[in-house]
């Protein structure tokens, strides 16, 4: 009798445990972390690799790392190669700038299954948020070597090639990638940015292109499209995409200046005045002596040479451009007859090292004739 009570108190208890395990993964299921916790900590098995399983996977999710990082080191005393809690744990360190232990248990996880992409590509992002690039790169590269179709790390490993200008290897990997998704907008972006950094402007084009016949206009593909079409003397084009910069709330000191410039090559010269104007206000930046200088060019071209002196001035005072010098000397000479400050501007550019041809020429030619 002894024996039957004991056996329906163990089979009482089974029940029991099975029931509160299967409620606490119902509530993770449903996103209900601190009830699962609460559940699952009551649970004293200490044998049950499942529980500290769960525990570690809510304490992340409520974002107690600390915990979490516990109960997963608690799985590995029962099971030194689980691969969920060396996979979770690579992730918490990371998270906790600990990039040694994680490093520890992405290079556990690759020697037991050294053909999973999926532990290359997390050991690649963690080589990646720590600077770590070159390895980075090897890491991605195997990535997508066992899975030619993650997309996500063939954008990564391009980024990281974008961002050190390896552009042979950049664009061979752009075209691995496409050879296996010709139409997927990342890549294409990737392309088009690599295009661009090689001044390949016609490519540019094309590939934005082909990026917005499947997807919404983004402002990464006004700027590219617009700065290619200004380099490629397309001006109205170049107008349109920056007055869509502006349009999404993007009044960036470089917008106003594109437009500015496009304006002024367009003729409508108070158009190109007051965007200069604007690129001047928005802010000031290492490139204030060319809008200085594209303004001072616009008031010259409407014949407003008092302002047009003034902000060659201007563009001289922050770039030094010696060029300016031949224009502040031009303008005195021929719009204000200011014979003095005219010699003294065309001796001050003849003495600086500018070399552009017809302006030293032309410089040389004055002096000559005003002394």
């Amino acid at each position: 009798m002894k024996h039957v009570f004991l056996f329906l108190i163990i089979t009482f208890s089974l029940s029991a445990y099975g029931q509160d395990l299967k409620e606490a993964n119902e509530l993770i299921e449903n996103f209900q972390f601190e009830k699962a916790l609460s559940i699952l900590l009551q649970l004293n098995d200490s044998f049950n690799i499942h529980i500290p399983l769960q525990r570690g996977y809510c304490y992340s999710r409520l974002g107690n790392y600390k915990s979490a990082i516990e109960s997963y080191r608690h799985v590995l005393q029962l099971d030194s190669s689980n691969r969920a809690a060396l996979n979770q744990l690579g992730q918490l360190y990371s998270k906790s700038n600990q990039y040694n232990q994680a490093e520890e248990c992405y290079n556990k996880l690759i020697d037991i299954d050294s053909l999973n992409s999926f532990y290359y590509k997390q050991y690649a992002s963690l080589a990646a948020s720590a600077n770590n690039d070159s390895l980075a790169v090897i890491l991605y590269t195997k990535t997508v070597s066992l899975n030619p179709r993650d997309m996500e790390s063939f954008a990564s490993l391009g980024n990281i090639l974008l961002e050190s200008e390896k552009y042979i290897e950049l664009d061979s990997v752009i075209n691995r990638a496409l050879e296996a998704d010709s139409l997927q907008a990342a890549i294409l972006q990737l392309k088009a940015k690599s295009a661009f950094n090689q001044h390949q402007y016609k490519k540019v084009i094309s590939t934005v292109k082909k990026i917005l016949e499947r997807n919404d206009t983004q402002p990464i593909h006004a700027r590219l499209l617009g700065i290619s079409y200004f380099q490629l003397d397309d001006y109205e084009k170049t107008v349109q995409c920056m007055n869509y910069l502006l349009l999404t709330g993007l009044k960036s000191d470089w917008v106003y200046y594109y437009l500015g410039a496009s304006y002024r090559e367009l003729n409508d010269l108070p158009k190109s005045i007051d965007a200069m104007n604007k690129a001047i206000e928005a802010g000031i930046s290492e490139n204030i002596g060319i809008y200085y200088s594209q303004l001072a060019k616009s008031y010259e071209e409407n014949k407003d040479f008092k302002n047009a002196i003034h902000y060659y001035q201007a563009a001289y005072e922050k770039s030094k451009t010696k060029i300016l010098l031949y224009h502040l000397a031009r303008s005195y000479d021929i719009y204000f007859k200011d014979k003095s400050t005219a010699i003294a501007f065309y001796k001050r550019y003849l003495a600086s090292d500018d070399t552009i041809k017809l302006a030293r020429e032309y410089a040389k030619r004055r002096l000559d004739s005003l002394e």
